[in-house]
């Protein structure tokens, strides 16, 4: 498995900088989000070809990976101008993803209401996959996969729609990021067993990269926490993982400077085995 991290979560760095930090600390690959990450970079917009050919170079001198370059994005909201420009703005990280060598460009897919009724639900998803197919063409054109994250609290909430989402757009470009605590409600955290089943059954072959770390239920709330550390129970998804995606791309999500060492060694004991 390639064990990474978010470049952000280290700071604001000239390129050269920040991949020299990360390769450092024992990383090899990086999501990657250039208005979080990258100084002289304010907003995805301001991206051009000298910042382009700076990360490309920093990160394969380097020898890291930039294996998601992040482009979070609203694919389903109500509001039809902004969605398409929001899609606009996917479609040319799609291009600049294709300059620097990104292996996926992803997003998720909405904040929503987890009690939202039915038919507002399925009006979401009708806008959610409008974008995708959109998205979708673009990547096909460039030959750089989406790389669309699941979240409990989005449109985009369970495995059976995920599947559904994948079956409708009939896409190889069409890739999964899948992060386990986001794929869970404080309320559903005993059922952890039965989803991720669930989305490794309907869906491991689609998922791309996974999003590592684990959380603590406070005051009804789910709260970050380390990665060896909290309530999800990890051994079953790293036995399913070496057993059929051994190859995995595995990004450490939310580190601290504090703690990070500790979330790679973790990351390193549950990729071989050790629990």
């Amino acid at each position: 498995m390639k064990l990474g991290v978010r470049a952000h979560d280290f700071g604001r760095y000239t390129a050269d900088a920040l991949a020299e930090m990360i390769k450092k600390e024992g990383f090899e690959c990086v999501q990657l989000a250039p208005a979080k990450a990258i100084t002289g970079i304010e907003k995805i917009a301001d991206i051009n070809a000298v910042h382009l050919e700076e990360i490309k170079n920093a990160f394969t001198r380097c020898e890291l990976g930039i294996a998601v370059l992040g482009c979070y994005i609203e694919p389903s909201i109500v509001d039809e101008a902004v969605r398409l420009e929001n899609v606009r703005i996917f479609c040319d990280n799609l291009r600049h993803a294709k300059v620097i060598g990104a292996g996926v460009v992803g997003t998720e897919t909405t904040r929503m209401d987890t009690a939202a009724p039915a038919e507002e639900r399925e009006k979401a998803y009708a806008r959610l996959k409008d974008s995708v197919l959109r998205m979708v063409e673009m990547a096909e054109s460039v030959g750089v996969p989406i790389g669309i994250e699941p979240v409990a609290e989005h449109t985009l909430n369970t495995p059976k729609l995920t599947r559904r989402l994948l079956d409708e757009v009939k896409s190889d470009k069409l890739r999964l990021i899948f992060d386990p605590a986001n794929l869970l409600l404080p309320e559903t955290i005993h059922e952890q067993g039965r989803i991720f089943t669930e989305m490794f059954e309907l869906n491991g072959n689609d998922i791309a990269v996974m999003h590592i770390k684990n959380i603590v239920i406070e005051n009804g709330e789910k709260i970050w926490s380390n990665i060896g550390k909290g309530v999800i129970d990890y051994a079953p998804v790293f036995a399913w993982l070496r057993k059929n995606t051994p190859e995995m791309t595995l990004l450490c999500d939310q580190v601290r400077m504090d703690s990070y060492k500790e979330d790679l060694n973790t990351l390193r004991n549950y990729a071989e085995g050790r629990f």
